[in-house]
This record gives C-alpha cells, sequence and structure tokens, in this order.
C-alpha cells in the first residue's frame, strides 16, 4: 500500500480538487499533478526528476539522487576541461547564451568514449538546500578529441533536459555546484564551480 507524505497529500488534494487540471493535467504521468509540481521542485515533463530510476510520486526525496558514482577502477583516460554555470557560450552562432550547466570533456586516451554518467548537485547558498541529478549523456568522444555535455532546455540535439522547478532556476542564491563523470570500469573525476547570485537564467 502505498503510503504519501502529509504535504504531497494536500498538493494531491489540491489538485484533485482544482477543475483547471483537466485530462492532460499530469503532463509525465507520474501522479503528481502539473500544478503541483512547482511546490516539488519536480519536473512537470519528466516522471523521474532526479534521473534515479524512481518516478517522483514513489521518490521520497525526487529531486535528489543517490550518486551512482562507483570509487575505484582502472585510471580515467578523459577528464573535465570546464565546467560551466555562467558566462555560457553557444558555439554555433557564436553568441552569450543563457546560463546553464555544461561540462567540457576531453578524452585523453587511444579509443573512443562512450556510455557516460554523469552526476550532478547544486547546493543554495542560502538556504543549504541541495538537489542531485543522474543523467546518461549519448556522447561518443573520438580518441584525442572533447565534446561537451549540456543541460538546458534539453531542445538542441545532444542537450539534457534540465529541471525547470529546479533551485538553480527558481532561487536567486549562490549555488556551489559539482560533477562528477564515470565510464564503467574506469575511475571518475570531478569538478567544482560557483555560481554567483542572479535572478532568471538568461543570456549573458
Amino acid at each position: 500500500m502505498k503510503t504519501f507524505t502529509p504535504s504531497l497529500a494536500a498538493l494531491l488534494l489540491i489538485g484533485a480538487l482544482t477543475p483547471a487540471l483537466a485530462a492532460n493535467a499530469d503532463t509525465d504521468n507520474d501522479g503528481i499533478p502539473d500544478l503541483a509540481e512547482p511546490l516539488l521542485h519536480t519536473d512537470p515533463m519528466n516522471a523521474d526528476t532526479d534521473g534515479d530510476g524512481m518516478d517522483d510520486l514513489a521518490d521520497n526525496d525526487p529531486v535528489l539522487a543517490a550518486s551512482p558514482i562507483v570509487a575505484g577502477g582502472a585510471v580515467a583516460t578523459f577528464r573535465i576541461g570546464e565546467l560551466l554555470v555562467e558566462n555560457n557560450v553557444d558555439p554555433v552562432a557564436h553568441k552569450d547564451a543563457p546560463d546553464h550547466l555544461e561540462v567540457q570533456v576531453i578524452n585523453d586516451g587511444s579509443t573512443e568514449l562512450t556510455g557516460f554518467t554523469l552526476f550532478y548537485t547544486f547546493t543554495d547558498a542560502d538556504s543549504g538546500a541541495t538537489e542531485a541529478y543522474v543523467v546518461h549523456p549519448a556522447v561518443s568522444i573520438p580518441a584525442g578529441a572533447e565534446a561537451r555535455i549540456h543541460v538546458d532546455d534539453g531542445t538542441k540535439a545532444g542537450h539534457l533536459r534540465a529541471n525547470p522547478n529546479s533551485i538553480y532556476l527558481t532561487s536567486v542564491a549562490g549555488k556551489h555546484v559539482t560533477a562528477e563523470l564515470q565510464v564503467a570500469g574506469m575511475a571518475p573525476v570531478s569538478a567544482t564551480v560557483e555560481k554567483d547570485p542572479g535572478g532568471a537564467e538568461v543570456a549573458d
């Protein structure tokens, strides 16, 4: 039998009683009405917001995934070059891009790399709230080459969808951001960056 926290139960009740929530009111079919998702900081278009393999309704903390990163393994033949959360640039248009998580991955090895797991966290400098997400970017990096993983609005090829209700976008406080990247069988690599306080994330 499924149990709900009081806050989630209240949100579900509100959703059930709100006439504006029609047949398509739960876009991602996770059992949480779209109007309630911002209050839970979850994504109305992603049934598993934090990427941990559990639907948001069944997840006790739907924006705080446990780390899937495994210690040990062979020395990684790749590294994180840049970890950006502001001052992003669109490499095609050569114009400033809205602030988002961008990870430059450099393959120093002699073979192509695929099958990456990216685990990243945002910690709000004012409230101390932390969110953690797992994604599996579909990138292939030839030997001696590099690629960039973008977590933003997810509308461009190779870009991953960011949670629009994340504290990254909804809090104006500074953020401490971490990223850990791993390929099966290799040791993980990591990087951290601080995001300055600011409002809505727009092109710089």
